[in-house]
C-alpha cells in the first residue's frame, strides 16, 4: 500500500455501523517519521481491534436473531396448531354436512319412489342407488318392479276378462250343464264355460 492512501475503518457501537477516516499513515500526530514496520504492526493492532468489535457486534445480533426466529417459531407452530385444528374441525363439519344431505336425498327419492308405487325396501333400495350414482342396481330394480306390475295387471286383467262364448254349450248356465246326462258331454260343456265353476 503506499503510504499517503487514506484508510478508513468501521466501528459499531448500538448496532450502527459508523465509518470514520483514518490519520495518514505516514506520520504521526507529532510529525516523527515511523519505520515501515511499526506501520504495520500499529495497522494489524488496528485491524484486530476491529476485528474483534466487528465479532462481538456480529455475535450480538446473531443471538438476538436466534431469540427472535425460536419466538416466531414458537408462535408459528402455534398458528399451524390452531389452522390444523381448525382444518380438521371444518373437514369433520364438512363430512358430517355430506352424510346429512344424502340422508336427505335417500329420504327425498325413497318417497318418490313409493309414490310410484314401490314397495319400502325396493324404494330404499333404488334411492340408496340413485344417490350414490348406481344406475346399473337402479335399473335392475327398476326392471323388477315394471315386471311385476305389468305381471299383476295381467293377472287382473285376465281374471276381470269375459271369457269369449262359442260353440254349443256357450249359452248354457251352471245348472243347466250339470243336468247334462252324458258324462263327457257335461265335461266338454264344463271346459268351455269353466269360468262358471271357478269358485
Amino acid at each position: 500500500m503506499d503510504e499517503n492512501t487514506n484508510v478508513t475503518t468501521t466501528e459499531t457501537t448500538n448496532d450502527v455501523v459508523q465509518t470514520t477516516p483514518k490519520a495518514e499513515t505516514s506520520a504521526n500526530a507529532d510529525d516523527k517519521p515511523t519505520t515501515h514496520s511499526e506501520n504495520a504492526e500499529e495497522q494489524l493492532q488496528q485491524k484486530m481491534v476491529e476485528l474483534a468489535k466487528l465479532k462481538r457486534a456480529f455475535d450480538k445480533a446473531s443471538s438476538e436473531a436466534a431469540e427472535f426466529k425460536k419466538k416466531y417459531n414458537a408462535t408459528l407452530s402455534e398458528q399451524e396448531r390452531a389452522s390444523q385444528e381448525k382444518a380438521e374441525a371444518e373437514a369433520r363439519r364438512d363430512e358430517r354436512l355430506a352424510e346429512l344431505e344424502r340422508e336427505n336425498s335417500i329420504h327425498k327419492f325413497t318417497e318418490s319412489f313409493l309414490d310410484l308405487g314401490y314397495d319400502k325396501e325396493s324404494a330404499i333400495a333404488a334411492a340408496t342407488a340413485q344417490v350414490d350414482n348406481d344406475v346399473e342396481t337402479l335399473f335392475k330394480l327398476q326392471k323388477k318392479i315394471i315386471d311385476e306390475k305389468v305381471l299383476a295387471k295381467e293377472q287382473e286383467l285376465i281374471k276381470d276378462m269375459p271369457r269369449a262364448k262359442s260353440g254349443a254349450y256357450a249359452s248354457m248356465t251352471k245348472d243347466q250343464i250339470l243336468a247334462i246326462p252324458d258324462r263327457e258331454e257335461r265335461r266338454r260343456a264344463m271346459a268351455e264355460n269353466w269360468d262358471l265353476f271357478e269358485n
